[in-house]
């Protein structure tokens, strides 16, 4: 009898031991299953500057993707209509307005979550900026309230100045992606990936 109930201890011991390793590799190779950052990164951050923004609320670091969590700028190629109904190029000054604001600041970004298509959406501080707060705030990004609602009061305060985008009018940034999808079939590069996610 006693060696029937040592031996079921280790079988026991054992099953706890093996459950422990699964949930640990399970933990590395999904981190966001159990609400872990994601640390495994490419290489390390590069240094301030090294950036190349994409549109007015992603940009690469090195050979990292980020997106700007909570936000949704125009699309580079997407245009606004002035008063007069001449076609301003919203896109390419959001993307622009990100250009300066970032300028050659000390960059650091805080991993929200990654994306379907890995990249990481994340809130970035160029500085002491909250890149993401001021986009919104000077007027060239929205509030992306399908996936939070930081920034609503900063684009209160943009809309209610007229600044950057609401001094025309526009389709929201996630509209002219479906119906450029839907004209032409696909779009190509960062709009494409954008695309019905953040």
């Amino acid at each position: 009898m006693r060696g029937w109930s040592s031996r079921g201890a280790a079988v026991q011991w054992l099953t706890v031991a093996v459950l422990i390793l699964v949930l640990m590799t399970l933990a590395r190779l999904h981190p966001d299953w159990f609400g872990l950052p994601d640390t495994r990164y490419p290489e390390a951050p590069p240094r301030m500057g090294a950036y190349s923004a994409i549109d007015g609320d992603s940009f690469r670091l090195g050979r990292r993707e980020i997106r700007l969590h909570g936000i949704d700028a125009p699309e580079y190629r997407q245009t606004c209509s002035g008063s007069n109904g001449s076609a301003i190029p919203c896109g390419k000054m959001a993307r622009d307005a990100l250009s300066r604001m970032i300028g050659t600041a000390a960059l650091t970004c805080r991993l929200v979550e990654r994306d379907r298509y890995r990249r990481e959406v994340s809130r970035c501080m160029a500085g002491p900026l909250d890149l993401n707060r001021e986009m919104v705030r000077q007027g060239w990004a929205m509030a992306y309230r399908r996936h939070a609602h930081d920034y609503v009061s900063a684009e209160a305060e943009a809309r209610a100045a007229k600044r950057g985008i609401w001094a025309w009018r526009f389709d929201r940034p996630e509209d002219w992606r479906n119906r450029n999808r839907n004209l032409h079939g696909s779009l190509t590069g960062a709009e494409a990936e954008d695309t019905g996610d953040e």
